[in-house]
C-alpha cells in the first residue's frame, strides 16, 4: 500500500518515488507510487494534480484500497522518478479545508448543529448543516472564523491510539473504521479527518462567508478562504470600479446611488407606459365601427401595449383585431377575437406567418418572423376569410 507522505507533512512539495505500476486507461496512465505526497480525492476534496517524471498529473484518486494517479504519458515500472505537486492549488484546497474545520466547530459548539456535507472544488466551498441560521448569526460565526486566523493557532494531524481515542470528544461525519486521523486546531476543534491542512490558522489568510441558502432540513453555506477569498475581493472590487464610473458615485455610495438610478427607471418606464396608452387611446378613437378585421402597426410597443390596445380596438369590430410592433427579426403581435377561438388557431398562425404564439381562446400573443405586409394582410383578409 502506498504510503502516504502527505500525513507526514502537508507541506511536502517534491519527493522521489519508485514506481509499482503504470497501467494504461482511455484517457492516459493509471501510475500507482510506494509512496506519494498527491492528496486522492476524497472528504469532498477533489484530488492533487503535478508531475511524475515527465509525465503530468491530472487526478489523483482511490481504486480500492489503492492511491492512483492519472498521468498524460506513461512513466517506466520498477523505475524511481521525481514527482512534484502543483502546489499552489493544493495550498488553495488546504486553505479552505482548514477553513470549513473552523467554520463547522464554531456552528456547532455555539448552535449544536453538525456539519452533514461538505464539497470543495475550484470555484467555491459549500458546507450543508442540520439547522437553521440566520444572516446575523452567520456573520457572528465568520467574525469569530476570522478572529481564530489572526490568532495563528497551531493545526496539528495524527492518528492517536484506539485507547486515546475514546477519550476524545471529536467531530466526525459517520461511522469510521480503521485508524482514525484527528485534525485538530488547538482550542477550537477537533476532528476527523484524512485530508491535508495547514500548519497554522494565519496561513488561511481570511475566511469569507459568501451566502446561504434553506436546503433540505437545514442550510448551504457558500465560502471561500485564502487566495480565493482574496481574488474573489479583488474581483469585486474591479466591478465596483466600473459601477463607480457608470453611476458617477464614489465606491462606498454605489448602492444608494443604484437605487436612485433604478427608482429612476422605474419612473421613466410608468411614464413611457401612460403614453403609449394615451397613444393607444388616439389610435382606437381614430378608427371607425366596421365589419372588416384590424391590423394596426405601432412601433416601439411591447406585448402589453399592444394587449392594451387590442382591448380598445376589440369594440370597433365583429370580426378579429390584431396590434403588431417591432421586434428583432420579426414582430410581436397581439390578437384578439370575440368568436373565433384563437387558441385552436395558434398553430396554424404560427405555420402561415413562421412565428411563435400561444394564449387562450380569445387572445393570443407571440413572435412572427415575415414582412410586416403579409403580417397586415393576414389579420386584416386572410386569416378570418380561410
Amino acid at each position: 500500500m502506498t504510503e502516504k507522505l502527505y500525513d507526514l507533512d502537508s507541506f511536502i512539495t517534491e519527493f522521489d518515488a519508485t514506481v509499482i505500476s503504470c497501467t494504461p486507461i482511455d484517457k492516459g496512465f493509471e501510475i500507482v507510487l510506494d509512496k506519494t505526497a498527491f492528496f486522492p480525492e476524497s472528504g469532498g476534496q477533489y484530488g492533487d494534480k503535478g508531475k511524475i517524471g515527465e509525465s503530468e498529473i491530472l487526478d489523483t484518486y482511490y481504486k480500492g484500497e489503492e492511491i492512483v494517479h492519472q498521468g498524460k504519458t506513461p512513466v517506466e515500472k520498477d523505475s524511481v522518478v521525481h514527482c512534484s505537486l502543483f502546489f499552489e492549488e493544493r495550498f488553495r484546497k488546504m486553505q479552505n479545508h482548514t477553513a470549513e474545520h473552523i467554520v463547522s466547530s464554531l456552528i456547532h459548539r455555539k448552535y449544536g448543529f453538525n456539519n452533514v456535507g461538505f464539497h470543495l472544488s475550484r470555484e467555491f466551498t459549500t458546507c450543508d448543516f442540520n439547522g437553521l441560521l440566520t444572516s446575523k448569526q452567520l456573520s457572528e460565526i465568520e467574525f469569530l472564523a476570522n478572529k481564530a486566523v489572526y490568532e495563528n493557532v497551531e493545526v496539528i494531524c495524527y492518528y492517536p491510539e484506539e485507547s486515546v481515542l475514546e477519550t476524545l470528544d471529536y467531530r466526525s461525519k459517520g461511522e469510521l473504521e480503521g485508524k482514525v486521523r484527528i485534525v485538530e486546531i488547538k482550542g477550537i476543534d477537533m476532528c476527523a479527518c484524512c485530508a491535508p491542512h495547514v500548519k497554522y490558522t494565519g496561513q488561511i489568510g481570511v475566511i469569507k462567508i459568501l451566502g446561504f441558502i434553506k436546503y433540505k432540513n437545514g442550510i448551504r453555506i457558500t465560502m471561500k478562504s485564502g487566495y480565493d477569498a482574496y481574488e474573489d475581493y479583488r474581483s469585486r472590487a474591479e466591478q465596483d470600479e466600473v459601477l463607480s464610473s457608470i453611476l458617477s458615485a464614489p465606491q462606498n455610495d454605489l448602492v444608494p446611488a443604484l437605487k436612485e438610478k433604478l427608482d429612476f427607471l422605474d419612473a421613466s418606464k410608468a411614464e413611457g407606459a401612460k403614453i403609449r396608452f394615451a397613444m393607444s387611446e388616439i389610435i382606437a378613437d381614430s378608427v371607425q365601427n366596421t365589419n372588416e378585421s384590424i391590423c394596426k402597426y405601432v412601433p416601439m410597443f411591447g406585448i402589453d401595449d399592444l394587449r392594451k390596445l387590442c382591448n380598445l380596438l376589440i369594440g370597433k369590430t365583429e370580426k378579429i383585431c390584431a396590434a403588431i410592433s417591432d421586434a428583432d427579426d420579426g414582430y410581436l403581435f397581439v390578437c384578439e377575437s370575440k368568436d373565433m377561438n384563437l387558441r385552436n388557431l395558434s398553430k396554424k398562425i404560427s405555420t402561415d406567418l413562421n412565428g411563435k404564439c400561444g394564449g387562450s381562446e380569445t387572445m393570443i400573443s407571440g413572435k412572427l418572423n415575415t414582412d410586416k405586409e403579409s403580417i397586415i394582410r393576414y389579420f386584416e383578409k386572410e386569416m378570418y376569410n380561410d
